[in-house]
């Protein structure tokens, strides 16, 4: 996977939008739903990000990885989207009519197979350790790079990510803990 590093000024909106979608929409959207655990909302969300980008596209800095800049706007967006009151009223919404198939959910998860299992730790922890794990893990981002997507100074990335760990090691037993 080629990036344009020097080339994405000379890219027009229309390509990059193109480009961001072929290279990076599957990791963009994982990165979403992690934040909001919702199919619908992260298709949304993932919409949303890619008119941001659209809008801004003057304002790209190419000395920056155009992977990082999005990420940035996505995580961004998320974090807009879960503070907002929209989001508080569709997750009472949902609670209120999916409650029987949550309970039913619950007990699927707690048969899943050990890598689910700490898909779904990973998945439960605090919003600050998830997102160190999954770009970590998922992205294959070093912690610099998330220092910079996050705006977090690399010794707090350090600090998350050992929280992050001694969770999991709390929620997930030993032999699932080695999977990962």
């Amino acid at each position: 996977m080629t990036e344009y590093t020097n080339n994405t000024t000379n890219l027009t909106r229309d390509q990059a939008i193109e480009f961001i979608m072929n290279h990076y929409g599957e990791a963009v959207k994982r990165i979403i739903y992690s934040y909001v655990k919702n199919f619908h909302t992260t298709d949304d969300l993932f919409q949303e990000v890619l008119i941001l980008v659209y809008r801004k596209w003057e304002k790209y800095d190419s000395k920056y990885q155009l992977k990082t800049w999005v990420v940035r706007i996505a995580i961004n967006r998320c974090k807009d989207y879960l503070r907002s009151p929209l989001h508080r009223i569709k997750l009472v919404k949902e609670q209120w009519l999916d409650q029987k198939d949550h309970q039913d959910a619950e007990k699927a998860v707690i048969q899943q197979e050990q890598w689910d299992e700490l898909a779904e730790a990973i998945l439960n922890l605090p919003i600050k350790n998830r997102e160190v794990m999954i770009l970590t893990f998922q992205q294959n981002m070093s912690l610099k790079e998330i220092a910079e997507v996050t705006g977090t100074p690399v010794s707090t990335i350090k600090t998350r990510m050992q929280r992050a760990k001694s969770l999991l090691k709390k929620h997930v037993s030993e032999e699932e803990w080695t999977l990962g």
